[in-house]
């Protein structure tokens, strides 16, 4: 009896799940494993699909003001195009969030549909929303590097890092996370096959045959540029902490008038101490994905491939949650913190609530007489 190769291989798609990074889940004993598919798929209807949609809407609609905010104040100031650059991924990052949970929904998957979900998620999002957070990532880096010179060669700063030169590396950044995904659309296409279950054929995805080796290859990509931006982002966070002390300390000592040194201080403290909340908040945000993520390459059993594949699931699924309140709370963050930020904010979506309010109250106070 001959077999279709391509039937066979299409049958074989079709017990992928995928998470983070889409590898064939094989199936083994029961025996040992921690977590049952029924829990599993609780861990991700709670936090995929309510929990972390909902930070998603929040997130990008507080992104979008922020884009008219900064492009309102200008962005040659290299903080403002830093800050904009972080709300552009973040952004990209929580629209491909909301599609990626949508697709990770088990009931999604029993609806009678051309679209297999959880094939498809595979290349429209999942590997661009990691994509999108390590971009975040780099540029997070990046903005306390330069705030961490503007400390130590403040006189200097300017000359050293121009505005040509902030754009160039925050596209370099953008370049960099992209093309290193080029060799898995390479490896990685979409393709229709028939669908046993549903009778009918559906929009899957299927590889060519170095899949494993492209697969091995990305991977090595991610993990390299995710954990190096995450350790240069708590570096930087702590030099920048050691310098702001040291320079606070310096000037209390050198300088005589005290009304300058504390306008000096204020002024640069601001600028400083948003930019380590920022880092703060990523840091604490990426911190279990990234132990996940070192978990995953000691220990072979806890990966989308292992026995405790359902583990994988769920640990990750707490991962992505906090990847997305990563990419939302900056916008607190800013209005919180940054004074310049909250005045163009008010002035741009409070200013006719205001005007409105104000008319309101004369229109009554009018009426009264």
């Amino acid at each position: 009896m001959n077999v279709d190769n391509s039937s066979l291989k299409r049958e074989f798609m079709m017990n992928i799940s995928v998470a983070i990074y889409d590898i064939d889940v094989i199936v083994g004993d029961d025996v040992g494993v921690m977590l049952s598919d029924t829990v599993r798929n609780w861990f991700i209807l709670i936090n995929h699909v309510a929990i972390s949609t909902l930070i998603c809407l929040f997130g990008a609609v507080g992104n979008c003001l922020s884009f008219a905010v900064f492009l309102r104040q200008g962005l040659r100031k290299s903080m403002n195009l830093s800050l904009f650059s972080i709300s552009v991924s973040d952004f990209l990052g929580l629209v491909l969030q909301i599609w990626h949970n949508f697709c990770l929904n088990p009931y999604v998957g029993q609806i009678e549909s051309p679209l297999d979900f959880m094939q498809i998620q595979y290349l429209t999002a999942g590997w661009p929303n990691v994509t999108a957070v390590r971009i975040t990532g780099w540029t997070t880096a990046f903005m306390t590097l330069e705030r961490c010179l503007s400390i130590a060669i403040p006189l200097k700063i300017k000359q050293f890092i121009t505005f040509r030169r902030s754009v160039f590396i925050i596209i370099m950044i953008y370049v960099l996370n992209v093309t290193a995904l080029s060799p898995l659309y390479l490896s990685a296409y979409f393709s229709w096959y028939n669908s046993p279950s549903y009778n009918h054929t559906k929009l899957g995805v299927s590889f060519r045959d170095n899949k494993l080796e492209i697969q091995g290859l990305v991977f090595i990509f991610h993990a390299t540029l995710s954990i190096t931006s995450f350790i240069l982002v708590v570096i930087f966070t702590a030099i920048l902490v050691l310098k702001l002390k040291q320079k606070s300390k310096w000037r209390k000592e050198a300088t005589h008038d005290n009304n300058q040194n504390e306008a000096i201080s204020s002024r640069e403290r601001k600028t400083v101490m948003l930019t380590i909340a920022v880092a703060v908040v990523l840091i604490v945000c990426y911190t279990p994905a990234v132990v996940g993520s070192i978990t995953t390459a000691i220990t072979p059993d806890f990966a989308i491939t292992g026995k405790q594949a359902n583990v994988f699931h769920a640990v990750f699924s707490f991962a992505f949650v906090l990847h997305s309140i990563n990419s939302s709370i900056n916008v607190a963050v800013y209005y919180k913190m940054s004074s310049r930020y909250r005045q163009t904010f008010q002035k741009l979506f409070l200013a006719r609530r205001r005007k409105n309010d104000d008319q309101l109250e004369k229109n009554n106070s009018s009426l009264k007489f």
